[in-house]
């Protein structure tokens, strides 16, 4: 089954020159209204929650807001933790629909095969996540669906990564027929514990510790037309209606202030190579001594900005398995894993590694009352 093209497995990713510094990586809104509802239906108390990722309840009722994709990854991951739901993303993601691609749901119901439908997917990606790869390359008899955030730092992701591939097998299930099922899928991260409910869902082979998240799909599934839609199937005029009117509400300007800025820039570099003051002032067009002035004035500092994103990262980082510190440190931009570990310290009053214990021992299930 396998082809030399394409061989399961194999970590190939797409190497594409970056001569510009990226814009940061951004998610719409309304993707995290699957966790907000789990969430409110287990009674958690969302405020706090979603204040530790820079995020609001307000915020969010608009579908199109651009949130930042390092936060929504976070807090899909914290809210498998907290619900003792592991799967939580496979869970959301093979309950995805048609109806929630928005007015995007037309063009994929007029596409004339499968294929075509996938390559409308990959095209309009970046309208709803940037900074992300999802591609399709077609070999002599199987192809490969890719998909892969490009943002090193953000790690642990695998509930998002479950999500996208199961949210992709159910739409595919939805154009064609709810017993299809790929040649096999592959994730970046190790599944090695999670073989079984993965496969139940996808009913093919899967793999881990891959160069990206990948389906790997017949050629003569992609050539087959989709099935007929009965309009009547998805209330097609009010989906379409409630995205176009958000997407064409007049939009308030906003006052960026400098912290802002400076916070955009850190998310952006974070995980890279010169992420310091200077050159974060240098992007700026603003001296050192100017942006340190303006950051007082805001009553936040660079220093404050920058260890609010790296303790963010660090924290979500600990709660997942197999998290090498000297890994961590690298993405984060510490000179090693000690000195990782004496900021976190600082911070918290505890070694990473105790608080990782600390952390597993919070989100045990406790033992039901008699």
């Amino acid at each position: 089954m396998q082809e030399a093209e394409y061989p399961l497995g194999a970590r190939r990713t797409t190497a594409r020159p970056n001569t510009e510094l990226p814009e940061p990586s951004t998610i719409r809104a309304f993707f995290l209204t699957p966790l907000i509802r789990e969430l409110d239906k287990a009674g958690m108390r969302m405020d706090a929650l979603l204040r530790r990722y820079g995020l609001s309840a307000a915020q969010l009722t608009s579908l199109y807001e651009q949130v930042p994709l390092r936060h929504f990854v976070a807090l899909a991951e914290e809210t498998s933790q907290r619900l003792e739901r592991p799967f939580l993303g496979l869970e959301l993601g093979g309950r995805f629909t048609l109806a929630d691609v928005g007015p995007f749901y037309a063009m994929f119901i007029l596409a004339k095969d499968l294929e075509s439908a996938l390559r409308y997917l990959s095209r309009f990606q970046s309208a709803w996540q940037t900074n992300s790869v999802l591609e399709f390359v077609r070999g002599n008899s199987m192809s490969t669906y890719r998909y892969r955030i490009e943002d090193p730092s953000i790690w642990p992701r695998q509930q998002d990564s479950e999500f996208a591939m199961a949210s992709f097998t159910s739409l595919i299930r939805e154009l064609t027929s709810t017993r299809w099922r790929p040649l096999a899928v592959e994730f970046e991260h190790d599944v090695t514990r999670r073989i079984a409910p993965l496969s139940a869902f996808f009913n093919a082979p899967v793999q881990g510790n891959c160069g990206a998240n990948q389906l790997i799909i017949a050629n003569s599934d992609l050539d087959k037309p989709l099935r007929r839609f009965d309009p009547a199937e998805h209330d097609v005029a009010h989906i379409v209606e409630r995205h176009l009117l958000e997407l064409l509400a007049p939009r308030a300007e906003v006052a960026e202030t400098v912290a802002t800025r400076v916070d955009a820039l850190i998310a952006r570099r974070l995980g890279t190579q010169g992420l310091s003051i200077e050159t974060v002032a240098a992007e700026m067009s603003i001296s050192v001594r100017s942006l340190r002035r303006h950051l007082a004035a805001e009553r936040t500092s660079f220093r404050q900005i920058l260890q609010t994103h790296r303790r963010t990262a660090i924290e979500a980082v600990l709660c997942s398995n197999g998290a090498r510190l000297s890994d961590l440190a690298s993405r984060l931009n510490y000179s090693d894993s000690a000195v990782l570990s004496r900021a976190f310290k600082t911070w918290t009053g505890m070694s990473p590694r105790a608080y990782a214990r600390s952390r597993k021992r919070e989100l045990k299930p406790r033992p039901a009352a008699r």
